[in-house]
Protein backbone atom coordinates (compact mmCIF):
# COMPACT_ATOMS: atom_id res chain seq x y z
CA UNK A 1 0.00 0.00 0.00
CA UNK A 2 1.39 3.02 -1.35
CA UNK A 3 2.06 6.09 1.19
CA UNK A 4 -0.75 8.81 -0.90
CA UNK A 5 -2.91 5.60 0.40
CA UNK A 6 -1.57 5.28 4.09
CA UNK A 7 -1.88 9.11 4.79
CA UNK A 8 -5.96 9.67 4.33
CA UNK A 9 -6.13 6.28 6.54
CA UNK A 10 -3.69 8.21 9.27
CA UNK A 11 -5.31 11.06 9.20
CA UNK A 12 -9.08 9.49 9.41
CA UNK A 13 -8.36 7.68 12.06
CA UNK A 14 -6.62 10.85 14.27
CA UNK A 15 -10.26 12.44 13.15
CA UNK A 16 -12.24 10.02 14.78
CA UNK A 17 -10.40 9.48 17.54
CA UNK A 18 -10.84 12.72 18.66
CA UNK A 19 -14.45 12.86 17.38
CA UNK A 20 -15.25 9.93 20.16
CA UNK A 21 -13.33 11.75 22.64
CA UNK A 22 -14.89 14.52 22.03
CA UNK A 23 -18.22 13.19 22.48
CA UNK A 24 -17.42 11.58 25.60
CA UNK A 25 -15.93 14.80 27.24
CA UNK A 26 -19.42 16.27 26.26
CA UNK A 27 -21.47 13.87 27.30
CA UNK A 28 -20.00 12.68 30.19
CA UNK A 29 -19.14 15.85 31.76
CA UNK A 30 -22.98 16.72 31.40
CA UNK A 31 -23.84 14.15 33.58
CA UNK A 32 -20.86 14.60 36.07
CA UNK A 33 -21.80 18.59 36.22
CA UNK A 34 -25.53 17.48 37.56
CA UNK A 35 -24.26 15.06 39.52
CA UNK A 36 -22.24 16.93 41.26
CA UNK A 37 -23.96 19.91 41.39
CA UNK A 38 -27.08 18.20 43.08
CA UNK A 39 -25.15 16.04 45.29
CA UNK A 40 -21.59 16.95 46.55
CA UNK A 41 -21.49 17.67 50.04
CA UNK A 42 -20.23 21.09 50.04
CA UNK A 43 -22.67 23.62 48.17
CA UNK A 44 -20.48 26.05 47.15
CA UNK A 45 -17.97 24.18 45.75
CA UNK A 46 -20.50 21.67 43.82
CA UNK A 47 -21.30 24.89 42.23
CA UNK A 48 -17.43 25.62 41.19
CA UNK A 49 -16.84 22.06 40.12
CA UNK A 50 -20.63 22.04 37.88
CA UNK A 51 -19.30 25.30 36.45
CA UNK A 52 -15.83 23.84 35.28
CA UNK A 53 -17.39 20.67 33.57
CA UNK A 54 -19.42 22.65 31.76
CA UNK A 55 -16.66 25.30 30.57
CA UNK A 56 -15.24 25.73 26.74
CA UNK A 57 -11.87 25.36 28.04
CA UNK A 58 -12.16 22.34 30.11
CA UNK A 59 -14.31 21.23 26.92
CA UNK A 60 -11.57 21.75 24.25
CA UNK A 61 -8.85 20.37 26.24
CA UNK A 62 -10.20 17.05 27.58
CA UNK A 63 -11.35 16.84 23.49
CA UNK A 64 -7.78 16.62 22.39
CA UNK A 65 -7.33 13.60 24.39
CA UNK A 66 -7.31 10.41 22.81
CA UNK A 67 -7.72 7.56 25.53
CA UNK A 68 -10.78 7.00 28.19
CA UNK A 69 -8.08 6.34 30.46
CA UNK A 70 -6.63 9.89 29.76
CA UNK A 71 -10.16 11.57 29.97
CA UNK A 72 -10.83 9.81 33.54
CA UNK A 73 -7.34 11.29 34.46
CA UNK A 74 -7.57 14.53 33.54
CA UNK A 75 -11.56 14.89 34.39
CA UNK A 76 -10.11 14.12 38.27
CA UNK A 77 -7.13 16.09 38.20
CA UNK A 78 -9.35 19.21 37.06
CA UNK A 79 -11.61 18.61 39.89
CA UNK A 80 -9.36 18.09 42.55
CA UNK A 81 -7.96 21.24 41.66
CA UNK A 82 -10.54 23.18 42.67
CA UNK A 83 -12.15 20.37 45.88
CA UNK A 84 -8.88 19.16 47.08
CA UNK A 85 -10.99 16.11 48.02
CA UNK A 86 -8.93 12.71 47.92
CA UNK A 87 -12.84 11.04 47.68
CA UNK A 88 -13.63 12.94 44.42
CA UNK A 89 -12.40 11.47 41.16
CA UNK A 90 -13.75 10.16 37.44
CA UNK A 91 -12.88 6.44 37.08
CA UNK A 92 -13.07 4.79 33.53
CA UNK A 93 -13.77 1.22 34.43
CA UNK A 94 -16.60 -0.60 32.37
CA UNK A 95 -16.24 -4.47 34.07
CA UNK A 96 -17.03 -1.90 37.32
CA UNK A 97 -19.98 -0.37 36.31
CA UNK A 98 -21.43 -3.77 35.05
CA UNK A 99 -20.58 -5.12 38.66
CA UNK A 100 -22.94 -2.21 40.08
CA UNK A 101 -25.70 -2.48 37.31
CA UNK A 102 -25.49 -6.09 38.31
CA UNK A 103 -25.65 -5.59 42.00
CA UNK A 104 -28.44 -2.67 41.98
CA UNK A 105 -30.92 -4.35 40.00
CA UNK A 106 -30.74 -7.63 42.05
CA UNK A 107 -33.48 -8.63 44.54
CA UNK A 108 -32.55 -7.68 47.62
CA UNK A 109 -34.48 -10.49 49.83
CA UNK A 110 -33.21 -9.44 53.20
CA UNK A 111 -32.70 -6.28 55.04
CA UNK A 112 -29.51 -4.87 55.32
CA UNK A 113 -28.89 -5.30 59.06
CA UNK A 114 -30.33 -8.58 58.76
CA UNK A 115 -27.80 -9.98 56.03
CA UNK A 116 -24.82 -8.22 58.31
CA UNK A 117 -26.05 -10.19 60.83
CA UNK A 118 -25.18 -13.28 59.63
CA UNK A 119 -21.32 -12.16 59.34
CA UNK A 120 -18.99 -14.39 61.38
CA UNK A 121 -16.90 -12.66 64.17
CA UNK A 122 -13.78 -14.24 62.84
CA UNK A 123 -12.18 -11.14 63.41
CA UNK A 124 -13.72 -11.10 66.72
CA UNK A 125 -15.42 -7.80 65.27
CA UNK A 126 -12.30 -5.42 65.65
CA UNK A 127 -11.63 -6.11 69.01
CA UNK A 128 -8.08 -7.19 68.97
CA UNK A 129 -6.60 -7.30 72.42
CA UNK A 130 -7.73 -6.11 75.68
CA UNK A 131 -5.07 -6.37 78.62
CA UNK A 132 -3.52 -4.69 81.98
CA UNK A 133 -0.50 -3.12 81.69
CA UNK A 134 1.54 -3.03 84.81
CA UNK A 135 0.93 -0.14 86.64
CA UNK A 136 -2.85 -0.83 86.47
CA UNK A 137 -3.01 0.54 82.97
CA UNK A 138 -5.76 -0.48 80.54
CA UNK A 139 -4.62 -1.22 76.67
CA UNK A 140 -7.06 -1.99 73.94
CA UNK A 141 -6.47 -2.66 70.17
CA UNK A 142 -9.65 -2.21 68.38
CA UNK A 143 -8.17 -2.60 63.97
CA UNK A 144 -12.13 -1.54 63.24
CA UNK A 145 -14.92 -0.29 64.34
CA UNK A 146 -17.81 -3.09 63.32
CA UNK A 147 -21.43 -2.45 63.74
CA UNK A 148 -22.46 -1.51 67.38
CA UNK A 149 -25.50 -4.44 66.89
CA UNK A 150 -22.59 -6.73 65.96
CA UNK A 151 -19.95 -6.01 68.35
CA UNK A 152 -21.71 -3.93 71.31
CA UNK A 153 -21.29 -7.14 73.38
CA UNK A 154 -17.78 -7.37 72.50
CA UNK A 155 -16.98 -3.99 73.34
CA UNK A 156 -19.43 -3.99 76.46
CA UNK A 157 -17.27 -7.11 77.65
CA UNK A 158 -14.09 -5.74 76.84
CA UNK A 159 -14.81 -2.37 78.85
CA UNK A 160 -15.84 -4.42 81.98
CA UNK A 161 -12.29 -6.34 82.18
CA UNK A 162 -10.67 -2.56 82.36
CA UNK A 163 -13.17 -1.75 84.96
CA UNK A 164 -10.08 -1.15 87.48
CA UNK A 165 -8.12 0.46 84.93
CA UNK A 166 -6.16 3.60 86.58
CA UNK A 167 -5.85 5.13 82.86
CA UNK A 168 -6.84 3.48 79.52
CA UNK A 169 -5.13 3.14 76.10
CA UNK A 170 -6.75 3.17 73.36
CA UNK A 171 -4.95 1.82 70.20
CA UNK A 172 -6.08 2.49 66.50
CA UNK A 173 -2.92 2.43 64.73
CA UNK A 174 -3.94 -0.19 62.86
CA UNK A 175 -7.58 0.66 62.41
CA UNK A 176 -8.82 1.83 58.47
CA UNK A 177 -12.64 2.57 59.68
CA UNK A 178 -16.09 1.30 59.88
CA UNK A 179 -19.28 2.01 61.74
CA UNK A 180 -19.70 5.50 63.36
CA UNK A 181 -22.37 4.17 65.30
CA UNK A 182 -19.57 1.67 67.36
CA UNK A 183 -17.66 5.30 67.54
CA UNK A 184 -20.73 6.60 69.62
CA UNK A 185 -20.84 3.64 71.78
CA UNK A 186 -17.17 3.59 72.37
CA UNK A 187 -16.89 7.41 73.12
CA UNK A 188 -20.05 7.42 75.37
CA UNK A 189 -18.31 5.15 78.69
CA UNK A 190 -15.79 8.00 78.97
CA UNK A 191 -18.63 10.66 79.78
CA UNK A 192 -21.11 10.93 82.33
CA UNK A 193 -24.89 10.79 82.63
CA UNK A 194 -25.34 14.08 80.45
CA UNK A 195 -24.97 13.63 76.43
CA UNK A 196 -22.21 15.30 74.78
CA UNK A 197 -22.52 16.18 71.07
CA UNK A 198 -20.09 14.28 69.00
CA UNK A 199 -20.47 15.75 65.66
CA UNK A 200 -22.98 16.76 63.03
CA UNK A 201 -23.16 14.88 59.74
CA UNK A 202 -24.24 16.77 56.31
CA UNK A 203 -25.75 15.12 53.30
CA UNK A 204 -26.37 16.39 50.24
CA UNK A 205 -28.37 14.90 47.97
CA UNK A 206 -31.01 16.01 45.08
CA UNK A 207 -29.98 19.92 46.04
CA UNK A 208 -30.93 19.19 49.60
CA UNK A 209 -28.69 19.54 52.40
CA UNK A 210 -29.50 17.15 55.40
CA UNK A 211 -28.04 17.07 59.41
CA UNK A 212 -28.09 14.49 61.95
CA UNK A 213 -25.98 14.37 64.70
CA UNK A 214 -23.98 11.52 66.81
CA UNK A 215 -24.42 12.23 70.82
CA UNK A 216 -23.23 10.03 73.58
CA UNK A 217 -25.56 7.77 75.01
CA UNK A 218 -27.01 8.40 78.86
CA UNK A 219 -26.89 4.79 79.44
CA UNK A 220 -24.31 2.56 78.68
CA UNK A 221 -24.11 -1.48 79.79
CA UNK A 222 -21.39 -1.94 82.30
CA UNK A 223 -18.99 0.51 84.06
CA UNK A 224 -18.41 4.43 82.91
CA UNK A 225 -14.64 5.97 82.80
CA UNK A 226 -15.46 9.76 83.09
CA UNK A 227 -12.33 10.25 84.73
CA UNK A 228 -10.19 7.60 83.76
CA UNK A 229 -7.18 9.22 81.93
CA UNK A 230 -7.65 7.86 77.93
CA UNK A 231 -4.88 8.13 75.28
CA UNK A 232 -5.22 7.52 71.95
CA UNK A 233 -2.72 5.77 69.87
CA UNK A 234 -2.81 6.76 65.87
CA UNK A 235 -0.90 6.64 62.97
CA UNK A 236 -0.89 7.82 59.82
CA UNK A 237 -3.00 4.54 58.18
CA UNK A 238 -5.51 5.69 60.87
CA UNK A 239 -9.11 6.30 58.56
CA UNK A 240 -12.64 7.20 58.73
CA UNK A 241 -14.19 6.22 61.96
CA UNK A 242 -10.66 5.70 63.61
CA UNK A 243 -10.10 9.61 62.96
CA UNK A 244 -13.49 10.42 64.15
CA UNK A 245 -13.29 9.08 67.08
CA UNK A 246 -9.57 10.52 67.72
CA UNK A 247 -10.73 13.71 66.43
CA UNK A 248 -13.58 14.21 68.78
CA UNK A 249 -12.09 12.82 71.74
CA UNK A 250 -9.42 15.25 71.43
CA UNK A 251 -11.51 18.65 70.92
CA UNK A 252 -13.64 17.25 73.20
CA UNK A 253 -10.41 17.53 75.33
CA UNK A 254 -11.29 14.16 76.89
CA UNK A 255 -8.27 11.81 75.66
CA UNK A 256 -4.53 12.81 74.70
CA UNK A 257 -3.74 11.50 70.97
CA UNK A 258 -0.09 9.83 70.57
CA UNK A 259 1.56 8.91 68.06
CA UNK A 260 1.00 10.37 64.09
CA UNK A 261 -1.06 12.78 61.86
CA UNK A 262 -3.54 10.47 60.81
CA UNK A 263 -4.85 9.65 56.94
CA UNK A 264 -6.88 12.75 56.87
CA UNK A 265 -10.39 10.89 55.32
CA UNK A 266 -13.53 12.65 56.66
CA UNK A 267 -15.99 12.46 53.31
CA UNK A 268 -17.81 9.64 52.84
CA UNK A 269 -18.16 8.61 49.33
CA UNK A 270 -20.45 7.06 46.97
CA UNK A 271 -19.59 5.25 43.26
CA UNK A 272 -22.15 6.42 40.74
CA UNK A 273 -22.18 5.29 37.75
CA UNK A 274 -22.35 7.83 34.60
CA UNK A 275 -22.70 6.05 31.31
CA UNK A 276 -21.50 2.13 30.86
CA UNK A 277 -18.02 3.15 30.67
CA UNK A 278 -17.24 5.66 33.75
CA UNK A 279 -18.25 6.42 37.63
CA UNK A 280 -17.86 9.07 39.15
CA UNK A 281 -16.76 8.43 43.03
CA UNK A 282 -18.99 11.10 44.58
CA UNK A 283 -18.19 12.62 48.50
CA UNK A 284 -21.77 13.19 49.49
CA UNK A 285 -21.55 13.10 53.52
CA UNK A 286 -19.37 14.67 55.99
CA UNK A 287 -18.73 15.30 59.53
CA UNK A 288 -18.64 18.34 61.16
CA UNK A 289 -17.23 19.30 64.71
CA UNK A 290 -19.21 21.45 66.61
CA UNK A 291 -16.49 22.97 68.09
CA UNK A 292 -14.35 23.46 65.21
CA UNK A 293 -16.98 23.92 62.77
CA UNK A 294 -14.73 21.87 60.60
CA UNK A 295 -13.33 18.08 60.01
CA UNK A 296 -10.16 16.35 59.54
CA UNK A 297 -10.41 15.89 55.64
CA UNK A 298 -7.03 16.40 53.65
CA UNK A 299 -5.74 17.50 57.11
CA UNK A 300 -5.75 14.31 59.48
CA UNK A 301 -6.03 14.07 63.19
CA UNK A 302 -2.74 16.29 64.78
CA UNK A 303 -1.74 14.05 67.86
CA UNK A 304 -1.16 16.27 70.84
CA UNK A 305 2.25 14.22 71.09
CA UNK A 306 3.95 13.12 67.90
CA UNK A 307 6.00 10.26 67.29
CA UNK A 308 6.71 7.59 65.45
CA UNK A 309 3.97 4.82 65.33
CA UNK A 310 6.06 1.85 66.25
CA UNK A 311 7.02 4.26 69.80
CA UNK A 312 3.74 5.66 70.71
CA UNK A 313 2.43 3.05 72.81
CA UNK A 314 5.71 3.52 75.35
CA UNK A 315 5.07 7.19 75.06
CA UNK A 316 1.68 7.06 75.61
CA UNK A 317 1.76 4.37 78.39
CA UNK A 318 5.34 6.85 80.23
CA UNK A 319 2.69 9.71 79.85
CA UNK A 320 -0.32 8.09 81.78
CA UNK A 321 2.00 7.09 84.36
CA UNK A 322 3.24 10.75 84.57
CA UNK A 323 -0.03 11.98 84.79
CA UNK A 324 -1.27 9.62 87.18
CA UNK A 325 1.64 10.51 89.60
CA UNK A 326 1.41 13.89 89.21
CA UNK A 327 -1.87 14.06 90.23
CA UNK A 328 -0.86 12.18 93.57
CA UNK A 329 -3.18 8.37 92.20
CA UNK A 330 -4.33 6.21 94.89
CA UNK A 331 -2.11 3.80 93.32
CA UNK A 332 1.28 6.25 93.65
CA UNK A 333 4.03 3.50 94.55
CA UNK A 334 2.77 1.56 91.73
CA UNK A 335 2.95 4.17 88.90
CA UNK A 336 5.92 5.57 90.72
CA UNK A 337 7.62 1.80 90.64
CA UNK A 338 6.53 1.25 86.83
CA UNK A 339 7.14 4.87 85.25
CA UNK A 340 11.12 4.51 85.05
CA UNK A 341 10.94 1.15 82.95
CA UNK A 342 8.18 2.75 80.65
CA UNK A 343 9.79 6.12 80.21
CA UNK A 344 13.40 4.17 79.62
CA UNK A 345 11.95 2.26 76.92
CA UNK A 346 10.00 5.69 75.51
CA UNK A 347 13.68 6.57 75.25
CA UNK A 348 14.28 3.83 72.68
CA UNK A 349 18.07 3.42 74.14
CA UNK A 350 20.29 1.11 72.10
CA UNK A 351 22.53 -0.65 74.44
CA UNK A 352 26.17 -0.22 73.05
CA UNK A 353 29.17 -2.63 73.75
CA UNK A 354 31.08 0.89 76.04
CA UNK A 355 27.65 0.87 78.26
CA UNK A 356 27.55 -3.07 78.92
CA UNK A 357 31.30 -2.98 79.65
CA UNK A 358 31.29 -0.41 82.03
CA UNK A 359 28.48 -2.44 84.23
CA UNK A 360 30.50 -5.62 83.49
CA UNK A 361 32.16 -6.57 86.89
CA UNK A 362 32.12 -7.45 90.90
CA UNK A 363 29.93 -5.55 93.46
CA UNK A 364 30.90 -7.23 96.70
CA UNK A 365 28.86 -11.24 96.49
CA UNK A 366 27.21 -10.41 93.42
CA UNK A 367 28.56 -9.40 90.00
CA UNK A 368 27.44 -8.68 86.59
CA UNK A 369 29.32 -10.91 83.56
CA UNK A 370 28.53 -11.37 79.79
CA UNK A 371 27.88 -15.11 78.85
CA UNK A 372 27.50 -16.15 75.02
CA UNK A 373 26.72 -12.11 74.03
CA UNK A 374 23.98 -12.25 76.82
CA UNK A 375 24.31 -10.38 80.35
CA UNK A 376 23.69 -11.75 83.79
CA UNK A 377 23.00 -11.15 87.33
CA UNK A 378 24.52 -13.31 90.00
CA UNK A 379 24.88 -13.85 93.61
CA UNK A 380 27.25 -16.34 94.70
CA UNK A 381 27.61 -19.09 92.86
CA UNK A 382 23.95 -19.54 92.77
CA UNK A 383 22.02 -19.75 89.02
CA UNK A 384 22.07 -16.58 87.38
CA UNK A 385 19.57 -14.22 85.81
CA UNK A 386 19.39 -12.46 82.79
CA UNK A 387 19.10 -8.87 82.61
CA UNK A 388 19.20 -5.97 80.15
CA UNK A 389 20.27 -2.52 79.89
CA UNK A 390 17.52 -0.27 79.40
CA UNK A 391 19.04 2.74 79.65
CA UNK A 392 22.44 3.28 81.12
CA UNK A 393 21.50 3.43 84.32
CA UNK A 394 17.69 0.93 84.09
CA UNK A 395 18.98 -2.61 84.47
CA UNK A 396 15.63 -4.89 84.29
CA UNK A 397 15.64 -8.75 85.04
CA UNK A 398 14.13 -10.75 82.32
CA UNK A 399 11.99 -13.68 84.46
CA UNK A 400 10.23 -10.98 86.61
CA UNK A 401 9.63 -7.08 87.17
CA UNK A 402 9.37 -6.88 90.99
CA UNK A 403 12.85 -5.87 91.11
CA UNK A 404 15.76 -4.23 89.44
CA UNK A 405 18.73 -2.24 89.28
CA UNK A 406 20.07 1.04 88.96
CA UNK A 407 23.59 1.90 87.99
CA UNK A 408 25.40 4.20 89.77
CA UNK A 409 27.86 6.54 87.87
CA UNK A 410 30.92 8.53 88.72
CA UNK A 411 33.14 10.44 86.49
CA UNK A 412 31.43 8.33 83.89
CA UNK A 413 31.96 5.05 85.79
CA UNK A 414 30.01 2.64 87.37
CA UNK A 415 31.05 2.82 91.10
CA UNK A 416 28.16 0.62 92.70
CA UNK A 417 24.70 -0.98 91.48
CA UNK A 418 21.24 -0.44 93.76
CA UNK A 419 18.97 -3.19 93.73
CA UNK A 420 15.27 -1.10 93.98
CA UNK A 421 12.72 -4.25 95.08
CA UNK A 422 8.71 -2.79 95.09
CA UNK A 423 7.40 -1.77 98.66
CA UNK A 424 11.28 -2.33 100.05
CA UNK A 425 13.56 -0.24 100.90
CA UNK A 426 17.20 0.25 98.16
CA UNK A 427 19.63 -1.87 98.82
CA UNK A 428 23.11 -0.43 97.33
CA UNK A 429 25.99 -2.36 96.35
CA UNK A 430 29.19 -1.14 96.35
CA UNK A 431 31.52 -1.92 93.39
CA UNK A 432 34.91 -4.06 94.18
CA UNK A 433 36.21 -5.14 91.11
Amino acid sequence: MNNKILKPLAIGSLVLCNSVAAADCRDVSQIIAKQLEDNYVIQDTATKLSKLMRSKLFLSDCSRLESAEDIADFMTLELKKIANDKHLSVVYDPKWVNELKTYRSSAQTKAFSDSRAMETPSDNYGFKKVEMLDGNIGYLDIRVFSDSHLGGETLENAMKFLQHSDGIIIDLRKNFGGSPFMVTSLASYFFDLDTVLLSTFEQRANGVLTQTQDWTSPYVPGPRFKDTPLYILTSSNSASAAESFSYAMKNLTRATIVGEVTAGAAHGRSAEIVNNDYILTLPSTRPVDPRTKDNWERKGVKPHIETSSDNALNVAYAEVLNTLINSKSSNLHLHEWVYPLVKAKSNQYQPNQSDINKIIGTYGERKIVLKNDKLYYQYLDEPGYEIELLDKETIIFKAFSEARLHAIYKDNKVIAVKMLSFGEEPREFQRTM
